[in-house]
């Protein structure tokens, strides 16, 4: 008889934590390629996989909350912090709505395709 550990990797919120940590790496990947038009395309990839609206919508948000973050904290240390915090704190929301609505174009495509 095999004994059940209670951590699963089919657990929803480690499949989501995973698909966050793709987000992130996509991100960092297609950054340079694509520019402003990424987190896009990371939310219409991370929403097709999840084919959940609402968890597609809220990974595609959080996890380009979190690679931009980094892109531009990164970008501001780099030229010395002369953008005001809350321009670049603005600039993160707004990739990460760009990248909300991605997942919810990938979700909704998804879905309309598995029916």
């Amino acid at each position: 008889m095999e004994s059940k550990s209670s951590f699963s990797l089919d657990a929803p919120i480690v499949r989501l934590s995973l698909m966050v940590l793709v987000t992130i790496l996509l991100n960092f990947g297609l950054f340079f390629i694509l520019n402003f038009l990424a987190p896009l395309v990371t939310g219409l990839v991370v929403g097709f996989l999840i084919a959940k609206i609402r968890y597609g919508v809220a990974v595609g948000f959080i996890g380009n909350i979190l690679s931009y973050c980094i892109v531009f904290v990164m970008t501001e240390w780099f030229i010395g912090f002369t953008t005001p915090l809350l321009d670049v704190a603005i600039a993160v929301l707004i990739m990460g709505g760009i990248g909300a609505g991605g997942g919810l174009i990938g979700s909704l495509i998804s879905t309309k395709i598995r029916r």
